[in-house]
């Protein structure tokens, strides 16, 4: 009887070992996955920031390039519109960058 005791003692101790063990390997992979998911986070914000600058300069050169073939103006308003769409670019990629620095 005493032997039969010893041995549930022994199986309960192992079974409370082995959720310990699966618990820890758990929270490993788990740790594992949000540092990847924490390694690209710099690279999304980068290239939302690149993104955002490239579209500005695009959308200002488009309306540019409209507004010189309705009026005949060659390179005027492109020109112009180019500028102004890289400033505004500077400007959103700047707000963007001090919104990531928050956090």
């Amino acid at each position: 009887m005493a032997k039969q005791k010893k041995i549930n003692d022994l199986g309960d101790s192992l079974n409370n070992l082995s959720k310990k063990i699966d618990n820890i390997k758990a929270k490993k992979v788990s740790e594992e996955h949000n540092n990847k998911n924490k390694k690209f986070t710099g690279f999304a914000h980068a290239f939302k920031i690149v993104s955002e600058l490239f579209a500005n300069i695009l959308v200002g050169g488009s309306i540019g390039w409209t507004l010189d073939y309705f009026f005949s103006t060659k390179p005027i308003f492109i020109i112009l519109f180019l500028i102004i769409g890289f400033i505004s670019g500077i400007y959103t990629s700047y707000k963007s960058s001090k919104k990531f620095a928050k956090f």
